[in-house]
């Protein structure tokens, strides 16, 4: 079975979703805003069997206090629903005019609002699904020490060999995106991760050299890995297939 365990799906088209679904695919819908949360929950109630849903505030997004509260106030209300909380994390992106002080208190202030959700997650025994860049995880790791969060999808990441190891040390998980066929640096990376860590997404709809994501960009990912790690497409396959069960906790 196919998981894109980090998709932005109330923006993939309908034509693409279908293809996937139809093809016993499954997919981490992870919300941004109160909008998408909202969306997101109207299509877990369409297709219950096929989506994994996390709710949360992307943390790239300058939300009001009141937006927050209310996608806390879904997260409560919608709890039979929830296979996770997500995306959630540490602001990096927006970040690039800032000085090295701005960006440290604007990252303080990010791990605020982290904290919140992953107090929520611990509260309901709930996996989350991590936006956190580079060397960021050191915000982070404290946090989800301090609420014995296990098993976190750190997606998407890329980082030194030392935070490699380190985020491989304390058991969390890595999701790999159809960037590696866009960044050679990237791609090296990812042929680093321990096969224990490896999960699939697409990011959908992310563009990659501008052609938009669609989920099923994680077979070719898949075929990627498999090459690399020279085993066939089905072992491969499948260890990613256990790898997320792990983290859905299944």
């Amino acid at each position: 079975m196919l998981i894109d365990i980090h998709c932005h799906l109330e923006g993939v088209l309908a034509v693409d979703r279908e293809r996937f679904f139809k093809q016993s695919g499954k997919i981490g819908a992870v919300s941004m805003t109160k909008a998408s949360a909202l969306e997101l929950i109207r299509l877990k109630q369409q297709y219950s069997e096929q989506i994994y849903l996390f709710l949360g505030i992307h943390p790239e997004k300058d939300v009001s206090e009141q937006e927050i509260q209310a996608v806390i106030d879904l997260i409560y209300q919608h709890r039979h629903l929830l296979s996770g909380i997500g995306e959630i994390g540490i602001p990096f992106f927006y970040l690039d005019e800032k000085t090295e002080q701005e960006k440290h208190l604007i990252k303080q202030q990010g791990s605020e609002r982290l904290a919140r959700f992953v107090k929520i997650a611990a509260e309901l025994e709930l996996p989350v699904n991590l936006h956190v860049v580079e060397d960021d995880i050191h915000y982070a790791l404290p946090i989800l020490n301090t609420y014995q969060i296990k098993g976190a999808l750190f997606h998407w990441y890329e980082g030194s060999d030392e935070d490699l190891a380190l985020l491989h040390q304390q058991a969390h998980f890595i999701s790999v995106s159809p960037w590696i066929f866009v960044d050679p640096h990237y791609l090296e990376f990812v042929k680093k991760i321990p096969l224990d860590m490896l999960l699939v997404e697409s990011d959908s709809p992310c563009k990659y050299n501008g052609v938009e994501g669609e989920p099923n960009m994680i077979n070719q990912v898949i075929d990627v890995l498999a090459e690399h790690h020279q085993l066939s497409r089905d072992v491969m396959a499948t260890l990613i297939h256990e790898n997320t069960q792990r983290f859905l906790r299944i």
